[in-house]
């Protein structure tokens, strides 16, 4: 039922609407009347009508005055100004006030239907849309943190990335290129930090979880991600403008908020790992181990900076960079040559800086990476790495460190070139040896998923390398086969149209000709008949 207000100085103004309205109208319903407006005001504040009819001319505060008024409050009040005076200075404050019908008395019957049928359809309108805003909002909640956890796993995991990153930036509207990770973990403050229970502590974590992401969220710009066991982790974004001493104060001063805002709220104690600031999304995973490291380093409750203890570690010697060393394989195997030698040269200055005394180590080490990587192509080629049994003379003999780096990073190129190889000759097998299995079975009733079995992949993969191989796909190949040999066998007239169409694979003919005619440009019919009157 839509409520409607009707505001006039005079009444027989009043019952003359009223009267129409309550004729025309089924859903409609008269809810209250006022003679002034002072009095139009006070009584839309108790009814709020959804639709209000305004005289213009009437004692005390006129109606523009009490329109302005009332939509101070009330925006979504649908509102028809009435008047027995025709002037432009009313009706342009009218538009102005979000007026829907500006109407000069007297109004026949016709007209008030016709702006009552307009108001409605406005007011469900804005309801249908307010509805749709509403599901959106609350599909929303339940998609939001679903989103998050995959932005978190795709920062986390050593793996390629960078698309999927992209896509979240864009999807949660990230401007900074690069940020930091703070981990939050959930500790037993009666056993000096202990946290063996992380079972309880995960239940406990995902009982506050809500709280937490509220919290935080309160306090910065950042994604939230799962509770794992007793963690949570945090993607702060962020751009390292300031310097890094200043962004680490800015970071361990965000943390001593949450922990002074969170212990407030929890039964547990609490403490908080916090990494390096970097400039690119795709190299967080290390701040993320690095968030880690800190929290190991803590001995009970509190915050650690990765940077805090980097002074105490630089007496012991300063960690090995594993990240790079996972990150280095990881490339290696995408065949991502540059990347790959990026992540080595980072390798190669840490430990020049770290052992540049020591040369014997720093050749231990690298060959130990270089077995890791010539290693991985004989994942691709069994046999391929055999050479790596002459690598310690051969690297032993190199006294320079400049061609030390050299010849590692050949090596590195070398098997990189050598996986991609491999991939383009098998891939290549396979593609010809679908093409083959289609050019044997083309007059049976073949599907993508026969040819995938019999290659041994997914039909998944096979589209997509069937497309990226022949520039068609797997069905325009098929058809494309089958088109060709029935125009060789129309050429021949050996045979009717009917019975090439089942010997080239098809059960209807009349879908035979359309498929044959969309591609050649006549039916088959047509186009036996063309080609018998060029022969003769």
């Amino acid at each position: 039922m839509f409520k409607v207000m009707i505001a006039d100085d005079e009444k027989v103004a009043i019952d003359s609407l009223t009267f129409i309205i309550e004729k025309s109208f089924t859903n409609v319903e008269i809810t209250t009347t006022a003679r002034s407006g002072r009095e139009a005001i006070e009584k839309v504040e108790e009814t709020v009508p959804d639709i209000l009819f305004m005289d213009i001319r009437m004692p005390g505060i006129n109606g523009i005055e009490a329109i302005r008024e009332i939509r101070k409050r009330h925006k979504q009040i649908v509102i028809i100004v009435l008047t027995a005076f025709d002037q432009f200075e009313f009706a342009k404050e009218a538009v102005k006030l979000g007026v829907m019908e500006y109407l000069l008395k007297p109004v026949n019957r016709a007209k008030v239907v016709e702006v009552v049928n307009k108001a409605i359809g406005l007011i469900r309108a804005e309801k249908e849309k307010r509805q749709l805003e509403l599901e959106m909002k609350e599909k929303l909640e339940y998609a939001g943190p679903i989103m998050e956890n995959g932005f978190v796993y795709s920062l986390l995991l050593f793996d390629d990335n960078s698309k999927e990153l992209f896509d979240y930036k864009r999807l949660f509207d990230i401007r900074e290129d690069g940020g930091y990770i703070i981990t939050v973990e959930l500790v037993n403050e009666r056993a000096a930090g202990s946290s063996d229970n992380k079972i309880g502590y995960s239940i406990q974590s995902q009982q506050f979880y809500p709280c937490f992401t509220d919290t935080v969220r309160s306090l910065c710009k950042c994604i939230i991600g799962p509770v794992m066991l007793n963690r949570i982790v945090v993607v702060v974004p962020s751009n390292p403008r300031t310097g890094e001493f200043a962004c680490r104060l800015e970071a361990v001063s965000l943390a001593e908020n949450m922990l002074q805002r969170l212990s407030e709220k929890l039964n547990c104690g609490l403490r908080i790992g916090i990494g390096k600031i970097y400039r690119r999304f795709d190299m967080l995973a290390a701040s993320y181990e690095e968030s880690l490291k800190a929290l190991r380093y803590l001995q009970g409750n509190g915050i650690m900076h990765f940077m805090d203890i980097t002074a105490r570690a630089a007496e012991v010697g300063s960690e090995y960079p594993e990240y790079k060393e996972k990150l280095l394989l990881q490339k290696v195997s995408a065949g991502d040559t540059a990347e790959s030698i990026n992540a080595f040269n980072c390798i190669f200055d840490w430990l020049v800086q770290e052992y540049e005394e020591q040369p014997l180590k720093i050749k231990n080490k690298l060959l130990e990476i270089v077995f890791l990587v010539n290693h991985m192509s004989w994942e691709y080629e069994p046999g391929g790495g055999t050479a790596g049994v002459d690598f310690l003379e051969e690297m032993l003999s190199i006294g320079e460190l400049a061609e030390l780096r050299l010849w590692c990073r050949k090596r590195v190129e070398n098997v990189i070139n050598q996986i991609n190889s491999y991939r383009d000759y098998k891939v290549g097998g396979l593609t010809r040896r679908a093409k083959e299995y289609i050019k044997t079975n083309y007059s049976k009733s073949i599907t993508l998923e026969d040819v995938a079995r019999e290659i041994n992949v997914s039909p998944q993969y096979l589209s997509k390398l069937f497309k990226e191989e022949t520039g068609e796909n797997f069905i325009d190949y098929l058809t494309g086969i089958r088109i060709r040999i029935a125009k060789s066998l129309l050429e021949s007239d050996e045979l009717s149209v009917k019975e090439i169409c089942y010997n080239i694979g098809y059960s209807d003919p009349n879908y035979f000709s359309r498929i044959f005619k969309k591609i050649v440009g006549a039916t088959p019919t047509e186009y036996k008949d063309e080609f018998l009157n060029r022969k003769s």
